[in-house]
């Protein structure tokens, strides 16, 4: 009992509340309601040293020794601190991700647009609230297990980067189509959409069929074609390829041979177009005299794919 009191820089207002008592011979129980431990007890002004002077239940505080007749026994009981809605560590632990590494579940908004980012293994999963399919109508970025492929997937892979920085794009729509069977046409422009028998190597995405194109989306477009004809031709005669955008002839090419022969022929066309969305696209060819358009894989080709 050898230290005095100083409390008045230790506790704040409202913290802590005083009771003194005095003692009667020997008294050694002071009956007041506290926080187990969280007591300061002085006598007669002395502070007293806890569990060697004296003891703390939440109830009372227990002297060691009696005290005398007379003596102020002073209890500060000291109120437990604590903050509005604070969380202790075991439930912050269950609410708040962890820096050194965590799991969550459920989606996290990112943007105003109710737009939401989910993890799950390696993927990521970007989708809108108002979608009920939980695959195929989500966008998904992942990187899959082996070659280290970025990819971007929605109902298939939409995109790829390689390991090696290299892009594919699997579902860019496109097709490669040939005419099957051979047949004669009269002078003047004819459309390779009608009567004519086509068959694909590929068409992506299905926007080719019965020899027309339709534009899934907005963009540039490249078109490439090659007509083969077997007729005979006259002086000066001429042979073209075109195509035909939503029934207007554009990008014409010309063949022209000159002298009276009969023999193959053929006339090629390249071109990149600005299509809109459901913009038709067909092949056609315009000559001087009824030709023979020549079938077959390779002899009458038609290409187009989206570049931008």
């Amino acid at each position: 009992m050898t230290r005095a009191r100083d409390v008045a820089n230790l506790i704040g207002s409202g913290n802590y509340s005083s009771t003194t008592f005095t003692a009667t011979a020997g008294q050694t129980v002071f009956s007041i309601a506290h926080t187990q431990n969280f007591v300061q007890v002085f006598m007669n002004g002395l502070l007293l040293d806890l569990t060697v002077d004296y003891t703390s239940n939440g109830s009372a505080v227990t002297l060691t020794s009696g005290a005398a007749a007379g003596d102020e026994i002073e209890v500060v009981a000291y109120n437990t601190f604590s903050v509005g809605d604070a969380l202790n560590q075991a439930a912050a632990d269950t609410r708040y991700v962890n820096t050194a590494g965590d799991s969550m579940t459920g989606a996290l908004s990112i943007s105003s647009q109710n737009s939401k980012l989910n993890a799950s293994s390696n993927h990521l999963i970007l989708h809108d609230t108002a979608e009920t399919d939980t695959g195929s109508n989500w966008w998904y970025m992942y990187r899959a297990s082996g070659d280290g492929a970025l990819r971007f997937y929605k109902g298939a892979d939409r995109l790829k980067i390689n390991a090696s920085g290299h892009v594919t794009m699997p579902s860019q729509p496109m097709f490669d189509a040939y005419l099957t069977a051979s047949s004669t046409h009269s002078s003047g422009v004819y459309n390779l959409s009608t009567g004519d028998s086509w068959a694909t190597r590929a068409n992506i995405g299905n926007h080719f069929s019965s020899g027309t194109f339709t534009a899934p989306v907005d963009g540039r477009y490249l078109f490439t074609a090659n007509i083969t004809a077997n007729g005979s031709v006259g002086a000066m005669a001429y042979f073209g390829c075109e195509f035909q955008v939503n029934g207007s002839r554009r990008y014409i090419h010309w063949w022209g041979k000159g002298g009276s022969t009969s023999s193959y022929f053929a006339a090629n066309n390249s071109a990149i177009m600005s299509l809109a969305a459901n913009d038709i696209v067909r092949l056609a060819s315009e000559k001087a005299q009824s030709t023979t358009i020549v079938g077959g894989a390779g002899y009458t080709s038609f290409t187009g794919m989206l570049i931008g």
